[in-house]
């Protein structure tokens, strides 16, 4: 019996092993099958057993071959009460041996091989035939090896269908040395004889296994815990999934928040911008606006100038900035100052001009009439 990890691996001859053809290719039919096979090959009732199968395949239609386990329930408890921590799994050697000599291409696809694999404290003949197992015995260290050898295969000779034995392979650990036995081995077989070590533990290996003798009370509490495993993956995911939701929306909104501010800033910097240059135009508006107003007041009082006759003193202007313009001057007399209104009254300037007030006054011995007129502007 060995360790390996969790998994504690059962020696070939603590189980009763059986090769058997079933009239099947279902799975679940094939499981039926085994159950009462076991009950067929060991003297106990169903429930003083353990019982385990590796499905090797169809050869012929309509039949699959098996690889039949069956323990004593009460051996396989036995074995776990001596571990402090309890195993995930008892495997059996004999699946690991196979799938190692055809997993490292030990044994050949076309020949009948005799695998004897030889530990300190048991050892175990398999027969494989084309990579298909047919025959398996397992014995307790013994001084006579070549003893059990012998007795191996002329129980293997005994089944009437077996094949010959066409190559021998002694394989043993690196703990183990057979040098002083290879003369005596080969010299007990008439095909050639090859020696291997395998430096790995087979257990450590990733190997497809299909055997496990674990009690069914065991394999209950196992995947119990493995449920209990997965509910416990399946909330913390769902935990980070939520959170990770969450922190997404938060992150949404944290964004969403800086966007909005980011663009209320921009936002206020441009309406405080267009207010400025709404001023800026207001402004611009005013001043243009002054520009034409006063190049207009400008062009009254030319044209007034120009337009004025010789006896017409025009000393002073008022202009109101919309449209009355108010002329202050003086005239030799009264006529002369309704000539004025006339001539003020065809520019394309006024439309209307009207004598505000008109006074008489003697300098020297002239008479003068000072006057003021308001002109209504187009």
């Amino acid at each position: 019996m060995q360790h390996t990890g969790d998994i504690l691996i059962i020696p070939r001859h603590s189980v009763v092993l059986r090769f058997v053809e079933l009239p099947s290719t279902d799975h679940l039919e094939i499981r039926s099958m085994a159950e009462f096979q076991a009950l067929k090959e060991i003297p106990y009732s169903k429930e003083e057993i353990i019982v385990s199968f590796r499905n090797l395949g169809s050869y012929k239609d309509g039949f699959s071959c098996i690889m039949l386990a069956v323990m004593k329930r009460q051996l396989a408890e036995d074995m776990i009460k001596d571990r402090k921590i309890k195993p995930e799994g008892m495997r059996l050697w004999t699946e690991l041996l196979y799938l190692y000599m055809v997993k490292k291409g030990i044994v050949k696809h076309d020949k009948v091989s005799l695998v004897v694999d030889i530990q300190k404290d048991c050892s175990e003949v398999i027969v494989i035939d084309k990579t298909k197992p047919v025959f398996s015995r397992g014995f307790k260290y013994k001084e006579d090896l070549l003893e059990e050898m012998g007795n191996s295969v002329a129980a293997y000779k005994r089944g009437k269908d077996n094949r010959g034995i066409e190559e021998v392979i002694i394989s043993h650990g690196p703990d183990l040395s057979v040098e002083n036995a290879m003369p005596h081995i080969k010299a007990l077989f008439s095909c050639p004889v090859n020696f291997y070590e395998y430096k790995e533990g087979l257990g450590s290996l990733n190997l497809p296994l299909e055997i496990d003798l674990l009690p069914g009370e065991y394999v209950d509490k196992k995947l119990k815990r493995e449920s209990a495993r997965q509910l416990f993956l399946t909330c913390f995911l769902l935990f980070v999934a939520l959170a990770m939701t969450v922190s997404f929306f938060v992150f949404k909104v944290h964004q969403k928040n800086k966007i909005s501010l980011m663009l209320t800033e921009k936002t206020d910097k441009i309406q405080k911008a267009a207010e400025e240059l709404n001023m800026l135009l207001k402004k611009t508006d005013i001043l243009k606006s002054e520009k034409i107003d006063g190049e207009t007041a400008i062009n009254i009082l030319k044209e007034s100038y120009e337009l004025a006759p010789g006896d017409i003193l025009l000393s002073g202007f008022n202009y109101d900035g919309k449209d009355m313009l108010y002329c202050k001057g003086s005239a030799g007399n009264m006529a002369s100052v309704l000539n004025f209104i006339r001539i003020l009254e065809r520019s394309k300037y006024f439309k209307k001009a009207e004598v505000k007030y008109a006074t008489k006054r003697v300098t020297g011995n002239q008479e003068i009439t000072d006057f003021n007129i308001a002109c209504q502007v187009k």
